[in-house]
């Protein structure tokens, strides 16, 4: 799996060489045909001289050459989650985390879990521990690197547009208060993120039987996303991505308007007193 950062440089290179073969490139300067394969797809990160060389044959302006070599060099700068990373740690989840923190808005469709990036502490750590017995160090990593992750929410610099199942009201992850407290958080969301209830009485709707998620960029194409239990699954072909673009939309459509969402939520949270 490569991160957005490589592939942004790539694409942009392999835009930038247009006319240009591999053939005229080791003429010129001397990067052989496999190496320029490697580079253009990602097989080797390339170096800030190697992107600079490259930028200034194919004719890219000061500007650009200067930009694609500053994102090269950056490529060797830690990451900001290498703090985090411990025993459990997978490539896998370096991979979602590269995604998420350069995406500029998500939308998610959930049909019994709340999204991790609105999850409450409480919410999130009695997931964490309901499979397996986790170590109480490996939670605390885990929920910091959650909290984490949820800077970019409270902050406002992504956009999150989360459209539940009502089962999700209904499923006491860490017993009712746990519960309660997660739906109060999600009666009153931040300003950037927008939640809404698909009830039970909608009947049957294109969403039913899996949750997804769609991160969107600025500069990239859609991607979408489904968690399992082993692992995450990833799609990019434009096909794959406008189906789950309709199916979100419909089920946005669907649901419940963000105000009476909101309405919902704080009832049942008041529900859950009593429980």
């Amino acid at each position: 799996m490569t991160a957005v950062r490589e592939e942004r440089i790539a694409r942009e290179l392999r835009r930038l060489r247009g006319k240009y073969t591999s053939a005229d490139v080791q003429r010129a300067l001397g990067i052989t045909p496999s190496k320029l394969s490697r580079i253009e797809s990602c097989k080797v990160r390339p170096s800030s001289q190697d992107v600079r060389r490259l930028a200034t044959f194919y004719g890219a302006d000061a500007d650009a050459v200067e930009r694609l070599a500053e994102a090269a060099e950056d490529l060797k700068r830690p990451v900001w989650w290498t703090e985090f990373i411990g025993p459990d740690w997978s490539e896998a989840l370096a991979y979602h985390l590269d995604l998420e923190s350069e995406a500029t808005r998500i939308d998610s469709w959930t049909i019994d879990l709340v999204p991790g990036l609105l999850q409450t502490r409480d919410y999130s750590a009695a997931l964490m521990t309901s499979r397996v017995d986790v170590p109480s160090e490996q939670l605390e990593r885990r929920l910091a690197l959650r909290e984490r992750r949820q800077e970019r929410v409270r902050n406002g610099t992504l956009e999150l547009w989360a459209i539940l199942s009502e089962a999700v009201l209904c499923g006491q992850i860490g017993g009712p208060d746990v519960l309660r407290g997660q739906l109060e958080y999600l009666a009153e969301p931040p300003a950037n993120v927008t939640v809404q209830i698909l009830p039970f009485t909608a009947g049957a709707h294109s969403g039913l039987g899996t949750s997804f998620h769609l991160l969107a960029f600025a500069d990239w194409p859609t991607v979408g996303y489904q968690d399992t239990i082993q692992q995450g699954l990833y799609y990019d072909d434009p096909d794959v991505v406008n189906g789950l673009t309709r199916t979100i939309d419909d089920v946005r459509a669907t649901a419940l308007s963000p105000s009476a969402s909101r309405e919902m939520l704080a009832r049942r949270a008041t529900e859950l007193k009593g429980e």
